[in-house]
């Protein structure tokens, strides 16, 4: 279900987003693929999962709540994925000042996910903003707790 413009807002910089990785977009370290973070051909951004939603102030909680979230719209979160972990405003200057381009993180809320939110400013041939959005992730969550 399409969220109304009005309802769409760009993420603070200081926030972070969550984005499940499936086991096959994982490195053997642990770490993810670039394929983690490449947008499908159909679709205009990358979902993530907006984590201060959650108004806690440690990981574990807010990685809990992004389960909840996705499991409540019915997203099969597969026991061997991970959870990547990126800062907003670190993940906009770093892509601007490598890539010379401008990301955005936006809330996009859902009925069922109000969490969810969207980078958009990159397209699905967009490989190098994909591998560059991999090594920015700062921090790897388990799929499951």
């Amino acid at each position: 279900m399409p969220v109304a413009i009005s309802q769409r807002h760009e993420l603070p910089g200081h926030h972070h987003v969550a984005r499940f990785c499936r086991p096959r977009a994982i490195r053997s370290d642990g770490r993810p693929l670039r394929d983690a973070f490449l947008i499908r051909p159909h679709e205009e951004y990358l979902s993530t999962n907006w984590l201060e939603h959650f108004h806690h102030s440690d990981r574990p909680r807010q990685i809990a709540g992004v389960r909840q979230a996705l499991g409540d719209k019915g997203f099969n979160v597969r026991p061997n994925g991970a959870f990547a972990v990126l800062n907003v405003g670190g993940t906009v200057d770093s892509i601007r000042q490598t890539g010379n381009l401008a990301v955005r993180f936006v809330a996009l809320g859902e009925a069922r996910d109000p969490s969810h939110t969207g980078i958009f400013g990159y397209t699905p041939e967009d490989t190098d903003t994909a591998a560059a959005l991999a090594r920015l992730v700062g921090e790897m969550y388990p799929a499951t707790g």
